[in-house]
């Protein structure tokens, strides 16, 4: 479907071609994953989870990849025309940050981030979303100290990335991008 009405988008890159590079990095339950799906799809880009480069899910659970595979996955991610790179930021995967259009960083608060980990872990212990990790009472406790941790690391985020210049912007809302994204086609 990617490729599809690429006209939709043809001014997106800030070179001008029909093409954009996203990562989008922010906090746990920040809001990443739903905004890069809702690019994807209004966009037709492909979205991919870094969590999932990382870890390759099976049915006996999750299985760390080996620094090589990730490094294939990735490499292969990063060479297409379009892409949407999405998760926590990390000191692995950072290859796409030169190559992107933008970075964008999900900066939610944190009430807002507890109360999504909250939501996120009811709505899966009781069937209705989608889980990659099982929902029990220890991974809850995992989300929560990883929105405080994710707080005390913010400020050297934003330290490192302002190298990248005006490719680094900073939302506290995923309508907010959305707009951002949106006038780009002008």
């Amino acid at each position: 479907m990617a490729g599809q009405g690429c006209w939709l988008f043809g001014s997106l890159s800030p070179q001008g071609s029909d093409r954009l590079k996203l990562d989008i990095i922010g906090s746990v339950a920040s809001g990443k994953t739903t905004l890069a799906k809702e690019i994807s799809e209004r966009y037709e880009i492909p979205y991919y989870e870094k969590d999932n480069i990382v870890w390759e899910r099976t049915a006996c659970g999750d299985k760390k990849r080996s620094p090589q595979e990730r490094e294939r996955i990735f490499q292969a991610i990063i060479a297409e025309d379009s892409w949407i790179v999405e998760g926590s930021p990390r000191n692995c995967l950072q290859e796409s940050f030169p190559l992107c259009d933008y970075i964008i960083f999900l900066d939610a608060d944190t009430g807002t981030r507890l109360f999504r980990v909250f939501r996120r872990w009811i709505r899966q212990k009781l069937g209705k979303e989608k889980f990659n990790s099982r929902p029990t009472l220890n991974f809850l406790c995992l989300n929560i100290k990883w929105v405080f941790e994710f707080n005390h690391q913010r400020r050297e985020i934003l330290r490192t990335l302002s190298v990248y210049g005006n490719k680094f912007k900073v939302f506290r809302h995923s309508e907010d991008v959305l707009n951002f994204i949106e006038k780009l086609q002008f």
